[in-house]
């Protein structure tokens, strides 16, 4: 892995960023009187390496309101546990835009 703290610093400050939004919507999720649906979904993920895949597995646990239960990447899926499913799409689309490019550029997929 070559070191690129540019790259690895917007990660983080993105990082930081959903953490403090998906905070505010996970306490406004739990005090809510009625809870809104939960549930799984899959993430396909951009060729990356195993070690990429286990960042952003733990990118998406660490988030809070949604958990990465699953990893394959063999078939760069991640199995992921939402809090509130009717932001499943949004979510996906975040995590893309914000995590998989520089993850991919921090760890890029091995040619063997």
């Amino acid at each position: 892995m070559r070191l690129r703290p540019l790259i690895l610093a917007r990660l983080l400050l993105r990082f930081a960023g959903h953490c403090v939004l998906s905070g505010l919507t996970t306490a406004r999720v739990i005090l809510q009187r009625t809870p809104p649906p939960t549930g799984l979904i899959r993430l396909r993920f951009a060729p990356m390496s195993a070690t990429g895949a286990a960042v952003l597995g733990a990118l998406v646990t660490l988030t809070p309101g949604s958990s990465a239960i699953d990893i394959d990447p063999q078939r760069r899926e991640i199995l992921m546990h939402l809090l509130d499913i009717r932001t499943a799409e949004a979510t996906l689309a975040a995590i893309r835009h914000d995590f998989e490019q520089d993850i991919c550029a921090l760890f890029p997929e091995r040619k063997t």
